[in-house]
């Protein structure tokens, strides 16, 4: 049975970013599903300036922690967003959100972040991407570790403001 609207907007408003995950493995099937997704993600002038490398290899996994992308240290995939040249670009967004939703429509969680300092050169030196690539984006995933979640502290900032304070129509 289709989704209505009112399914997907539901969908759309749970999306949360997860950082805590189980040991559990995704699986191949998953990957890939989350992968079409992400190759069916819009681009200026239909460019794609875009590749993804998957990484499952825990040391290099760890190592992009240690670079500031530390939900990927205990992710079970990272999804490593290597854009054509330097230049950050809304591309680049557009596709880590959408392998986000991927990810959620298959039922894992999932949260970008960036590498920084020296990660960027080093996971391009590490995985032999060309030095004029960006790799600085990267999507974890992982089965979502629940109860880690529920013993974090409370964010005063979680929620969200009201539609009022957040939108403002024809004029600021």
């Amino acid at each position: 049975m289709p989704a209505t609207s009112d399914d997907l907007l539901s969908f759309l408003r749970r999306l949360r970013a997860v950082k805590e995950y189980t040991t559990e493995p995704v699986s191949d099937a998953q990957i890939e599903a989350i992968l079409e997704v992400g190759r069916w993600s819009g681009s200026g002038g239909n460019r794609q300036p875009w590749d993804v490398v998957v990484v499952r290899d825990p040391d290099l996994k760890a190592k992009m922690g240690d670079w500031g992308a530390r939900p990927a240290a205990t992710a079970a995939v990272v999804l490593l967003v290597v854009m054509q040249n330097e230049n950050p670009s809304l591309d680049e967004g557009r596709l880590a959100e959408r392998l986000c939703l991927g990810a959620a429509a298959v039922g894992l969680g999932s949260t970008v972040a960036t590498l920084k300092n020296e990660g960027p050169a080093q996971v391009k030196e590490l995985l032999g991407i060309p030095p004029e690539r960006r790799a600085v984006c990267v999507v974890a995933i992982g089965h979502t570790d629940a109860a880690a979640r529920r013993a974090r502290p409370a964010n005063p900032n979680a929620g969200r403001k009201p539609l009022a304070e957040f939108a403002h129509w024809d004029r600021f």
